[in-house]
């Protein structure tokens, strides 16, 4: 059961990994040699960012009193917003280091290949929210 009294630590757990993660994986290139790898980490930051929304909307002392009886399509839509939203400053994120840090400029955000990519990427991380949320809704019901 991942939603309960855990569910502080394990998301902790989660962007301890996401970082570390993320981390090892620009180091050592791993992004370019195995491009699957995008796909994990963006499935695993929507996860987070679901997961971090749950948390404060249902677990958090300062929402969870106001959050009783909410309707699932609430919960849906506000956690997927979230996870979208962060999902946007992590393609503005990516955008900045790719043209001012690295001055890689590999695809041009204008060029089909990274507006696929930036695409791509949201639609994995809205997947990774929508399966968080969905598991959410899943152990709430056997609650009941």
């Amino acid at each position: 059961m991942i939603f309960g009294k855990n569910l502080k630590k394990i998301l902790i757990a989660s962007l301890v990994f996401l970082f570390a993660f993320q981390t090892i994986s620009i180091i050592f290139s791993l992004y370019w040699r195995m491009p699957w790898i995008d796909n994990f980490t963006h499935f695993w930051g929507g996860a987070t960012a679901g997961l971090g929304m749950i948390w404060w909307t249902f677990y958090s002392a300062k929402m969870s009193p106001m959050t009783k009886g909410v309707p699932k399509i609430y919960a849906f839509v506000v956690t997927l917003g979230f996870v979208a939203l962060v999902g946007v400053f992590w393609e503005f994120y990516e955008l900045i280091v790719d043209r001012l840090i690295t001055k890689n400029n590999y695809i041009s955000i204008l060029q089909s290949g990274g507006l696929i990519d930036t695409m791509k990427d949201l639609f994995v991380d809205l997947l990774g929210g929508a399966t968080v949320i969905l598991r959410f809704f899943n152990e709430r019901k056997k609650q009941q």
